[in-house]
């Protein structure tokens, strides 16, 4: 493996004081650095996928993607490679609410043909861990935090392709 949980913090890190320093260079900032809500989960979900395709490349395989997918209604995925759908959260979840909004948007997207993958840098807090795994199964929810965790994500993400392409090395 190219990357681990490690490598992939640093990163997220790095890149997001980069963005904060060049949006700041924009005119309209003032030379102030911005706060914008959101901004360090964006800048994780990038630097998510760019490993994620970097890891896929050592694997001969560089699917489609797409950002922002639309997966019934108003739920989108935070992004698609081929047919597997990655939501994306950078400390985990914030109640309950979002375990049974996440588990709505897994059977909308198993509905389309979907595999609905959940991956997040950590969940501290033990029910929403829970719940999360319960409404997704085991094999859908990644913590990145837990040792070994990249590596199963991106074993799984290879052999979902893999499956569903009929790729045989």
């Amino acid at each position: 493996m190219k990357y681990d949980a490690k490598k992939i913090s640093e990163m997220t890190e790095t890149n997001l004081r980069l963005a904060k320093m060049r949006l700041a260079e924009l005119p309209i900032c003032c030379g102030r650095e911005p706060s914008i809500a959101g901004l360090h989960g964006w800048v994780f979900e990038q630097t998510l996928q760019f490993c994620i395709r970097e890891e896929l490349a050592e694997h001969g395989l560089s699917p489609d993607v797409e950002e922002q997918v639309g997966i019934g209604g108003r739920a989108k995925a935070d992004f698609r490679l081929a047919h597997v759908l990655i939501e994306v959260k950078t400390r985990g979840l914030f109640g309950m609410a979002d375990v049974q909004k996440y588990g709505k948007y897994r059977e909308q997207a198993e509905g389309r043909g979907y595999r609905y993958l959940f991956v997040t840098a950590s969940e501290t807090h033990e029910p929403y861990r829970r719940g999360i795994i319960e409404a997704l199964g085991q094999s859908n929810v990644f913590i990145l935090a837990q040792p070994g965790e990249w590596e199963r994500l991106v074993t799984t993400i290879v052999q979902e392709l893999k499956a569903k392409t009929g790729y045989c090395p």
